[in-house]
């Protein structure tokens, strides 16, 4: 089996794997088993960011321990200055990227494409983990993850068929604007029927809205970010292990910006139980 067949059969065995650890897995149990996916991830950023393999597990521990530490050194009630810092962060390289959305980017050194990862993916696995452990959490944080996954499927759907106007095409070819604005019209779909469901009963509809559409336009910020760091290391996916996929990056490089920023919406919207 390969082309599209492989990718949607991967597609749909991930989504549902995805789904029973999140709606499933106690806490500890989920922050154990998405820990494991934070280390195959820093694995494969710092291959890309020009780590040899054997030098590559030094970085890899560093990314799993700094995430343990904010998780169990940071009291509960602190958790948005992480998330902040992490909004920022991603507003920094989303402005990077579209700097040069018409300019070949230049080759970022070796030393920044590494503290990048060592910054974003531990405040990446602080924030599903601290989101899934809030009230009603799984159910907040498969809503999130759902926001990303509309606003990138969309997006995909909506710039094949209007797709006219590139949105960094020296960065990711594939990418329109028109399809963001697809991607962001499902979100505001989304939102709607998120507003009638009980985990978001005491929020206003247009708050939620807002967030989800952050949230989206996160997204693109992190799939953005993913291309870059390919395109400087000169390959086409950032692995194998997900066949017709590629590897975990390219399945979670949205997720990696738009989760912080997610989290920090919750907590403004008093729904994290802090």
């Amino acid at each position: 089996m390969t082309g599209t067949p492989l990718r949607l059969l991967t597609g749909i065995i991930a989504g549902l794997v995805s789904l029973a650890v999140v709606l499933l897995a106690p806490d500890r149990v989920f922050a154990g088993l998405t820990l494991l996916l934070l280390g195959w991830a820093a694995v494969e950023w710092f291959r890309l960011a020009g780590l040899a393999p054997c030098h590559v597990w030094p970085w890899v521990v560093a990314t799993v321990l700094l995430a343990v530490g904010w998780q169990q050194l940071l009291p509960a009630t602190a958790l948005v200055w992480p998330m902040a810092l992490a909004a920022l962060v991603w507003l920094f390289l989303f402005a990077a990227q579209l700097r040069y959305r018409t300019t070949r980017p230049p080759l970022r050194p070796f030393w920044k494409r590494r503290l990048t990862g060592l910054l974003i993916l531990p405040l990446f696995w602080l924030a599903i983990v601290e989101v899934h452990a809030a009230p009603h959490g799984p159910w907040l944080l498969l809503f999130g993850m759902l926001v990303v996954v509309v606003a990138d499927s969309l997006a995909y759907f909506a710039g094949r068929a209007f797709g006219r106007h590139k949105l960094a095409p020296m960065i990711s070819p594939g990418k329109s604007i028109e399809g963001v604005v697809g991607g962001l019209a499902g979100v505001a779909v989304l939102a709607a029927i998120g507003a009638v469901m009980p985990i978001f009963a005491t929020t206003s509809s247009w708050l939620l809205a807002g967030w989800c559409v952050l949230v989206a336009l996160a997204s693109v910020g992190g799939d953005l970010e993913e291309s870059r760091l390919k395109r400087e290391a000169g390959v086409k996916d950032s692995g194998r292990v997900l066949p017709g996929h590629g590897g975990v990056l390219d399945r979670l490089d949205g997720q990696f910006a738009a989760m912080p920023l997610w989290a920090l919406g919750l907590w403004q919207m008093q729904l994290l139980g802090l």
